[in-house]
């Protein structure tokens, strides 16, 4: 995230958003009020994706005794894709090479340790080149959510980048898909 007082490099200006008592916004790049603070990024590979969205912390129980790291997905270590298997004529196939990439993606991006997955690259690279993936980042200054009011985080916006944001009382953020939340501080009171 660029620095507060700095303007993003895609020109996409940080703008506050203020909640008051039990109002009920809903974040989404089609909202007159929040289009502008939107900018969309169309990564070409499975390391642009991973810079923005990040990597989530790993779980304990997501570790074996020694420490590493296992699959979340035990698949992806029963099977190795190679770009091509994507294209196969056979459509139950191709659905189920699709699907293992998906599944190698997701690990990718959300594991803390992308060595075990560093096979995968090529093959998650040509799936993202097909599907064109679309990652829609808002940028805010502030996020200020009165007592009992929600701001919603659609579906179609994945990354959301803000210097502070307070929650007072039983204010609240909603997600209704995957969103990495990045902050300088999130506090609640």
């Amino acid at each position: 995230m660029s620095p507060p007082d700095e303007e993003p490099a895609t020109g996409v200006q940080p703008q506050p958003i203020r909640l008051e008592p039990h109002e009920s916004v809903i974040l989404s790049p089609e909202s007159p009020r929040f289009a502008a603070g939107y900018r969309q990024v169309r990564p070409q590979s499975i390391d642009e994706v991973r810079k923005l969205m990040g990597a989530n912390s790993v779980p304990e129980k997501a570790r074996d005794g020694s420490g590493a790291l296992y699959f979340r997905a035990p698949e992806l270590a029963k099977q190795l894709l190679r770009p091509e298997d994507l294209e196969v004529r056979d459509p139950v196939a191709r659905a189920r090479a699709r699907r293992l990439v998906y599944l190698a993606a997701q690990e990718y991006v959300q594991g803390t340790n992308t060595d075990e997955l560093k096979h995968w690259r090529p093959v998650i690279n040509r799936w993202l080149a097909d599907v064109k993936p679309i990652i829609s980042v808002f940028a805010a200054e502030d996020i200020e959510i009165a007592d009992g009011a929600t701001l919603t985080l659609s579906a179609n916006t994945q990354v959301l980048e803000a210097r502070h944001i307070r929650m007072h009382g039983s204010g609240r953020i909603r997600c209704l898909g995957n969103v990495k939340i990045s902050a300088t501080s999130v506090k609640g009171s």
